[in-house]
């Protein structure tokens, strides 16, 4: 049973993000397929980098044809679990080959929808591993190594005339190699997959039919009851023996190559649309790279604009202030000095002020000019306020 304190320093030490979300999904899978254990190993991307991930690894129990089997996998979790779908593997034992299918490629990882559609809040481990076993129910991801017959065949020989028993028949001739074992053996067998056109609707179907080639019978009866087995016979035997095997090693190539070639067309398929937005960065850092180009040309003859601007002042003795500020029209000169007069009137009344409370005017005289500056100071706010609106300003 998985410990939580470990599955969290585990998880903690290989630097996940989602800590306590990542050792629940774990540690829920756990409590249901005893076949499996974690582990935290390094893990090589395809660009060369590596990290340290999270794994979890043994078998899972599949149902195929009313018996239960074990299927090797291993499950390695990214540090944004559950961010991002995990990766899955098939891991067969020495005793076995790789099944490859659309779910399962030649290198045994797996293709599942479920992976495809991952998302965070609502997939899981559990959720993950149940829809593997209905997959691999319907579609075995391995199959057991058939085993040498290291007994040649003999060429030719003597066989002995054998008596007739009660019936007359005579006990059937082996022919091929032994078959393999029933579906009722070892529960540690695993089968050779059911060969369906359904395995991939692109490929060629799986159901080939075998050749109608007929050979002599082994035993043919003669008139007395008793038969006679030929050289012929053995050799026809061991033709429809090799044929068979051949017959099925072929289907067998032919769908691992056209699984192949699917997985190559997918590839293919992203490569070029990782091209297509590779080629539009490129093409939108080259226009950004021509807009800088652009702008820096700008920016360099305004600053050598500023330059000679600098270099003209420091000739010149002095500036003056009314050459300095000047307007490019009539009206705009004469909001610029009614402005001018409007500060100054400002200012007049100001020191108009401290005058009468310094003692040094009386208060008739500041009331007699505070008069006459109010006056002409809202004179020249009307005549500023008809500028601006003649010359289409803000008010």
């Amino acid at each position: 049973m998985a410990s939580p304190d470990e599955v969290h320093q585990l998880l903690v030490k290989s630097k996940y993000r989602n800590v306590n979300v990542a050792k629940k999904d774990v540690l829920q899978v756990m409590r249901i397929y005893h076949g499996l254990t974690y582990v935290a190993e390094d893990y090589v991307f395809n660009d060369g980098s590596s990290k340290v991930l999270v794994r979890l690894q043994g078998t899972i129990p599949v149902s195929y044809k009313q018996n239960t089997y074990h299927i090797p996998i291993c499950i390695i979790l990214m540090d944004t679990h559950p961010n991002n779908a995990p990766m899955c593997y098939v891991k067969p034992t020495p005793e076995m080959h790789i099944k490859v299918s659309q779910f399962v490629d030649h290198n045994g990882k797996v293709y599942l929808p479920y992976l495809h559609d991952w998302q965070p809040s609502s997939s899981d481990l559990e959720g993950l591993i149940q829809v593997m076993i209905i997959t691999f129910g319907d579609f075995m991801p391995v199959y057991s190594k058939p085993k040498a017959n290291t007994a040649p065949y003999p060429t030719n020989f003597n066989m002995p005339q054998p008596q007739a028993n009660v019936g007359g028949a005579y006990p059937p001739y082996p022919t091929g190699y032994p078959p393999y074992p029933a579906a009722g053996g070892s529960s540690n067998f695993v089968p050779y997959p059911p060969t369906t056109a359904a395995t991939n609707p692109t490929s060629y179907p799986i159901d080939m039919p075998m050749p109608n080639t007929t050979y002599p019978s082994p035993y043919a009866n003669n008139a007395s009851g008793q038969g006679t087995i030929t050289d012929e016979h053995i050799r026809a035997s061991l033709l429809s023996a090799v044929e068979e095997k051949m017959w099925r090693r072929i289907v067998e190539r032919v769908n691992q190559r056209q699984a192949e070639l699917d997985t190559l067309k997918r590839t293919k398929q992203e490569l070029q649309e990782g091209r297509s937005k590779i080629e539009e960065i490129i093409s939108s850092l080259e226009k950004e790279e021509a807009d800088l180009k652009r702008h820096l040309s700008v920016l360099n003859d305004k600053n050598g604009e500023m330059d000679k601007s600098l270099e003209a002042f420091e000739r010149k003795d002095g500036i003056d202030v009314d050459e300095a500020v000047s307007t490019t029209a009539p009206l705009y000169r004469q909001l610029l000095n009614a402005f001018a007069d409007e500060a100054a009137t400002e200012d007049a009344i100001y020191y108009l002020g401290e005058a009468l409370r310094n003692g040094v005017i009386d208060l008739e005289v500041f009331l007699k000019h505070v008069r006459q500056l109010s006056r002409k100071q809202f004179v020249l706010r009307i005549l500023m306020q008809k500028c601006r609106q003649k010359a289409g300003l803000a008010g």
